[in-house]
């Protein structure tokens, strides 16, 4: 499903004339859309304090006009970034037999948008309650941490999910975000040793955070992070680490702590630390 975000007016042609269109379309070739986890930041972004607007749901198998997924088209001409997300641009009318439903999208007193509760929301559950996702997740994360274990394979990562508790000497527990269509949007690790060449921490670390693009900035990797933290703080213990190559500063806002640099695989990381 993607999203469609128009007033009441605009849905009320487009039921009269037939499809759904926009002024995108004659401007830039295509009617932009989004996917429920872009939804919001689109909409504060260009559309804060717009009122009687309306989210249009729409299957992308019944359209009948060309759906790309694209970087995203600035408004003031700058070019994308490598780490953008990807959005739906339909190059055409939106035919009205791929709208599924449309919901009103209200405003909040200060302007802003958030998501309707009509939409999915997510939660954070063990891996091992989701073994149908197994595959999946162990696919994401041999991608995602490839350039720091290059050794690991599918095999590794789903032997990881299958332990939990304590094995072998060794403690791991991972952690997914799932939405109510049981859709995998992130992971996140609570481990003993995290395999830093070196470390003189005591762990146990944060581990292996990562987020599809497509739900980035809607607080999915903060719950996760959020709960790893709440699960050690259950276990009893009183700190936790973790080492990151680039996102330091976002875990310095969460309240984690500058320890030190150090290197792995040659690629230059920071290790944190966080009190419980």
């Amino acid at each position: 499903m993607i999203l469609h975000l128009t007033n009441s007016a605009n849905w009320i042609e487009a039921q009269q004339q037939g499809f759904i269109t926009a002024p995108s379309l004659a401007a830039e070739g295509f009617i932009h859309c989004s996917t429920e986890y872009q939804m919001r930041d689109v909409a504060n972004k260009y559309y804060r304090g717009a009122t009687d607007m309306v989210l249009v749901h729409i299957d992308p198998a019944a359209l009948t006009c060309p759906l790309k997924w694209e970087p995203p088209a600035h408004i003031d001409g700058s070019p994308s970034l490598p780490t953008e997300p990807l959005f739906p641009h339909i190059y055409g009318v939106i035919n009205l037999d791929a709208v599924i439903r449309v919901i009103d999208f209200p405003l909040n007193l200060d302007g802003s948008f958030d998501l309707p509760a009509q939409l999915t929301a997510f939660s954070i559950t063990h891996i091992k309650e989701v073994p149908h996702l197994h595959q999946q997740a162990a696919e994401m994360s041999r991608v995602a941490w490839k350039h720091d274990f290059p050794e690991d394979t599918l095999q590794t990562y789903l032997d990881m999910f299958t332990a939990t508790g304590t094995y072998a000497n060794r403690f791991v527990e991972v952690f997914a975000a799932i939405n109510q269509a049981e859709e995998l949007l992130g992971l996140a690790t609570l481990v003993d040793d995290d395999e830093l060449p070196g470390a003189i921490e005591p762990g146990p670390w944060l581990a292996a955070v990562f987020v599809v693009p497509e739900a980035r900035k809607l607080g999915v990797g903060s719950a996760l992070v959020d709960h790893v933290v709440s699960r050690s703080r259950e276990l009893g213990y009183a700190e936790i680490f973790l080492y990151t190559e680039y996102q330091d500063q976002w875990y310095q806002k969460k309240g984690w702590s500058y320890l030190r640099d150090t290197l792995l695989n040659d690629i230059k990381h920071v290790v944190m630390q966080i009190s419980l």
